[in-house]
């Protein structure tokens, strides 16, 4: 084969693979569903409909919240970051279980949806909306014990960047919690095999490619979604070398 048809081939051979499945990859790694970033955008158009549906009984989210909570072993005086917050369901809680020098921090990157956590929460003093980027949750560094983020890593556009700001935010003892849905080719719902972009492993593998270390998995509190707890991965302490003869 000429050169210039190998150099095409291995160029067209790099798109097909960067668009497996629907999902776009750029040179800046942008990583979503055509349905996610599809939803991202109405999120924030409509997000009056959207505080509705994410709030009622029949979701599996709403209907397992507090076990949901139970499983972050909140205290008081924890500070605390929900990642893709959305209407503030789940930060409202989290901000009762850490009062009263504890504080949460609503994120998302939705205009309208930090606006309806700010008005529903002027009676919750320790609960701080905070509007993120695509690239980053803009939390100051080494700031909180605890990042959950549920339902909503498979709308991060750059999952590595998000992930990368996380691991500063995080402080060397907190727990990064992922709840996301199982994709399974054959087995999940349509509109999650349409939605979310990569299954469990998937996601795992870039937790830990990202410096996070796995430490829980659970699958029996959904039907539809799994439970991973992170921490940050420790690089062990290199033993000092043997004092020389003398010394």
């Amino acid at each position: 084969m000429p050169s210039w048809g190998r150099r095409q081939f291995v160029i067209g051979l790099a798109v097909g693979i960067a668009n497996v499945g629907g999902v776009s990859q750029s040179v800046g790694q942008q990583t979503i569903t055509p349905k996610a970033k599809e939803l991202n955008k109405a999120f924030d158009a409509e997000a009056s409909q959207w505080i509705e549906r994410f709030e009622h009984e029949g979701r599996g989210i709403y209907d397992k919240r507090y076990e949901i909570l139970d499983a972050m072993h909140l205290k008081p005086g924890v500070n605390a970051a929900d990642i893709g917050a959305g209407s503030g369901l789940i930060a409202r809680l989290m901000a009762q279980r850490v009062t009263p020098d504890g504080t949460v921090y609503a994120v998302d990157i939705s205009k309208s949806m930090i606006d309806h956590i700010e008005k529903t929460a002027r009676e919750i003093p320790n609960l701080k909306a905070v509007l993120g980027s695509p690239h980053s949750p803009k939390l100051e560094p080494n700031s909180v014990d605890l990042v959950s983020i549920i339902d909503s890593y498979h709308h991060f556009e750059f999952p590595q960047d998000m992930l990368r700001e996380i691991r500063k935010a995080l402080r060397p003892d907190g727990v990064l919690l992922l709840i996301d849905f199982k994709r399974i080719e054959g087995v999940s719902k349509d509109f999650i095999l349409t939605m979310v972009r990569a299954g469990e492993g998937t996601f795992t593998d870039e937790f830990q490619n990202a410096g996070f270390e796995l430490i829980e998995r659970r699958d029996d509190m959904f039907e539809d979604n799994y439970l991973l707890r992170f921490r940050h991965r420790h690089t062990p302490e290199k033993p000092a070398p043997p004092a020389k003869a003398g010394q």
